[in-house]
């Protein structure tokens, strides 16, 4: 049986598109021959297709483009032109980033055997100097698809002695060789100092110097190009201060792509006619025969009251809700599934928002809008013995 199935249940006047797909931007249209009904599906299935649901988002397609653009100005400029990405935590700017790293994937070349690794992802959340970074990166770049190169104990044991430039510069000589022309450094705030510029400054210089050097020549006063690897710095808006002008105007120079990721918002008709229209889309794509109407006036207001249209809360809940439907063999997300959703994962909920830079205090608690289930009728026992022959 074929269980590669879809989930387009609404007429959109168009075909299906599939909807378990590893990277998301491209995948062959799923035609009646292909789709049959979710019930049928072992649930194993089921509760894979959400572990992959993706839903397309205009946000991503932006991101996408300015990347593409800038990659492509290494052929234009003598120094990368670098991307900022910010966003309150929980908005979904990693998951775009690993999704970017998915389409563009490390292997090894068939020839020569070497790593060719064209996108370098390195999470920067345990580092707080620049020392730190370059570490992580060189740790990073010798794995390949998830497995150890070499003994990463002995690896950083041996670099502990090193300053910041001899291990940038082994960072660097690795990339070239892999082929990087795109480095994502993602939660990258925590590089920055609430208090002081000190710390500030060295990883805003740190950065600068790891675009801008270069093996420069007479015959080549550009270096060469295997040199030009594009910067992408994640993070919230802490990150911005790296490429404060008056901190370091020649980092900000070379900084010129900038986007905000923000959050789902719900005062205006079209702040949540965009919200719902994102809810129509996550119910299309959920493991059911039939919608749950996600997208429903009140069921949608609920749902951004208890998310704050944080991307990442939404997926938790719903996710947890359809996991919910399937258990009980429900052929939708019901209300009392969401209800049950939010109460079984208040925990993690409410630690993510408080991890959040916070837009207000009513963000710290997450208060649960969803009705719960209708309690089942019975017979009342009154408690009296009966008569005994």
């Amino acid at each position: 049986m074929n269980c590669r199935m879809s989930a387009r249940k609404r007429e959109t006047g168009g075909d299906a598109r599939a909807t378990i797909e590893q990277d998301g931007y491209a995948g062959s249209e799923a035609t009646a021959d292909d789709e049959l009904p979710w019930a049928v599906a072992p649930d194993k299935v089921r509760r894979q297709a959400l572990r992959h649901l993706f839903i397309a988002r205009d946000i991503e397609e932006r991101i996408v483009s300015v990347v593409k653009s800038a990659v492509r100005d290494r052929h234009l400029h003598a120094e990368a032109q670098n991307v900022i990405i910010t966003g309150e935590t929980g908005v979904g700017k990693s998951e775009i980033m690993k999704r970017i790293l998915a389409a563009h994937p490390e292997g090894r070349d068939p020839d020569t055997r070497c790593v060719v690794r064209p996108v370098l992802y390195v999470d920067v959340r345990n580092c707080s100097t620049p020392k730190a970074v370059a570490q992580a990166m060189l740790v990073q770049l010798m794995t390949l698809n998830g497995e150890p190169l070499v003994d990463i104990d002995k690896l950083v044991n041996s670099v502990k002695s090193l300053g910041v430039p001899e291990i940038t510069r082994r960072v660097k000589t690795q990339m070239m060789a892999q082929g990087v022309v795109l480095a994502m450094l993602d939660e990258f705030h925590n590089t920055v100092s609430d208090n002081g510029t000190d710390r500030l400054n060295r990883i805003a210089n740190w950065v600068r110097d790891f675009a801008k050097s270069k093996s420069r020549s007479a015959a080549k006063p550009d270096g060469e190009l295997a040199e030009t690897i594009v910067f992408v710095l994640i993070g919230t808006k802490k990150v911005e201060l790296i490429v404060d002008p008056s901190l370091n105007d020649e980092l900000a120079s070379i900084t010129p792509y900038r986007i905000k990721v923000d959050r789902y918002r719900y005062g205006s008709d079209e702040e949540k006619e965009t919200f719902r229209a994102l809810l129509a889309d996550i119910d299309d794509e959920l493991p059911f025969d039939e919608h749950a109407g996600l997208d429903e006036p009140s069921l949608a207001e609920k749902l951004h009251f208890a998310t704050f249209g944080l991307l990442r809360q939404l997926g938790i809940i719903v996710v947890k809700a359809a996991d919910l439907a399937i258990e009980d063999g429900s052929d939708r997300i019901r209300e009392h599934h969401l209800h049950a959703a939010v109460e079984l994962k208040r925990g993690v909920l409410e630690s993510h928002l408080m991890s959040a830079e916070a837009e207000g205090e009513e963000r710290r608690i997450v208060e649960n809008p969803f009705a719960p289930p209708e309690p089942v009728a019975r017979n009342k026992v009154s408690g009296k013995r009966g008569w005994k022959p």
